[in-house]
């Protein structure tokens, strides 16, 4: 209901919809007395807290200008709630539509194959892959030629994502428990890790996980054998598998240091791995699948700031167009439900997220989503500079405050902290915004947000 102030005398005002489908103006006074006005009706009913009805005669000399005002005032206010009421109703409609577009399905499975010789180096490969220090690895490597022999299914502690170390999809077949059953009905990704000169055996391999993946990658591990020739040399040997399996690229990848037998300061040999993840990477967020698979890194920095790279350049974008409050909103939603699925693996609903909103700015959880949206970018009318860098800032800040949280392991509940470390990334960035002194707000979509946020990380 609708507050407001009449001859100093506070009343509130609202419609209902008697049993006649007709629109009721409901006036209630400070001691709850309710006048019930039909629409065009110059009479009306007074309901007191007994339940006594009695009929009022709007027109009556001595009251008519009283309840004129009276009844001019409570329709104004009562019809701009019924609007504001309305609008939010399509605002969150749209919100919903905006959100369900961007943010992915969590409850989607992921399934990986890595295929090889044994001693190939597939656990370490593994390990490289997931950005895993030698203490934190999720696959065993050890000295004694073999470690891996037979099938070895990875527990990720997560039901969702089944990575499997195998030499063969044939050996996955002979397992045949309920879990590998369930790989084997699709599998996304096939990696067959080959070592050393090209070998004709494999392809029966690479065979068999074309056929059953959607996508498969072949990479030639230890590279660093190759280290004392000529360069020339490893290029040959890879020209020398593409032909040999039939394949356009081959990924030549050194993954060297996970051996637990090695000395504790020997360092990660590294290489040629970061251009297979992001390959990866592109291929699972095709696929909608790519946080499943970034959760379990162990660097998960990278994979968060492109979150907010992503969600601030489309917020620069679009916040030069009018009525776009509904995308910005979805977007920082969405940013921060892939945030927390990111650190925790758990799925944050849409509600819990769209409360945090109003927080960042001390507002309580109680606040008018759409109101609040609504004053700092008009859903509709002339989109004014200052306004989009202020939803560009916003939209960073947020997002970074929710990053500092959880990555420093702590929960969202921390409202203090959010919204400390919010005010402190809203004005770096929105002084940096300002310093480039913009006076169109078009250019706002041509800024590079990567550089600027790289920066600001």
């Amino acid at each position: 209901m609708a507050t407001f102030s009449y001859k100093d005398r506070n009343y509130t005002a609202s419609f209902s919809v008697n049993a006649n489908n007709q629109q009721i103006l409901v006036i209630t006074n400070p001691e709850k007395v309710e006048l019930h006005i039909k629409n065009g009706n110059r009479k009306a009913t007074r309901k007191d807290l007994q339940g006594n009805n009695r009929e009022i005669d709007l027109e009556e000399p001595q009251r008519k200008d009283f309840y004129d005002g009276l009844i001019e005032e409570a329709r104004k206010v009562a019809e701009k709630e019924e609007n504001d009421r309305n609008a939010e109703s399509v605002f969150n409609q749209q919100v919903d539509t905006e959100y369900a577009g961007q943010v992915q399905d969590f409850n989607k499975t992921l399934n990986i194959a890595v295929v090889g010789n044994v001693s190939s180096g597939k656990s370490s490969l593994i390990n490289a892959i997931l950005m895993r220090k030698r203490e934190d690895a999720v696959a065993d490597v050890g000295a004694t030629s073999g470690v891996t022999t037979e099938l070895n299914i990875l527990r990720l502690n997560d039901e969702r994502v089944r990575l499997i170390d195998s030499p063969g999809l044939g050996d996955i077949r002979k397992e045949n428990s309920a879990v590998t059953k369930e790989f084997l009905k699709h599998i996304d990704i096939g990696i067959l890790v080959v070592t050393g000169s090209a070998d004709a055996s494999q392809k029966q391999y690479f065979d068999d996980l074309r056929a059953n993946c959607t996508r498969v990658f072949l990479v030639l591990n230890k590279c660093d054998q190759w280290d004392n020739y000529r360069p020339q040399a490893l290029e040959d040997v890879k020209e020398q598998w593409k032909q040999c399996l039939g394949v356009d690229k081959i990924y030549a990848v050194c993954a060297l240091g996970y051996d637990k037998q090695l000395p504790d300061d020997f360092p990660l040999d590294i290489r040629g791995v970061n251009e297979l993840r992001e390959d990866v990477d592109v291929f699972l967020d095709s696929e909608g699948k790519k946080l499943l698979f970034a959760r379990h890194m162990g660097d998960k920095k990278p994979y968060a700031k492109g979150i907010i790279i992503a969600a601030v350049s489309a917020v620069g974008i679009q916040a030069i167009f009018p009525g776009r409050a509904a995308f910005i909103t979805a977007t920082q939603v969405g940013a921060i439900v892939s945030l927390y699925y990111l650190y925790t693996g758990n799925i944050l609903s849409k509600g819990t997220a769209l409360a945090l909103l109003p927080v960042f700015i001390g507002q309580s959880v109680a606040t008018n989503l759409f109101l609040w949206v609504s004053s700092i970018l008009p859903p509709t009318g002339v989109v004014e500079v200052s306004a989009a860098i202020t939803a560009t800032s916003i939209t960073y800040a947020m997002l970074a405050a929710v990053d500092f949280v959880l990555f420093s392991g702590l929960d969202l509940t921390e409202k203090d902290i959010l919204k400390n470390k919010y005010n402190e990334y809203k004005n770096l960035l929105g002084s940096i915004l300002r310093r480039l002194g913009m006076t169109d707000v078009r250019n706002l979509g041509s800024l590079n947000f990567k550089d600027i946020i790289d920066g600001l990380f």
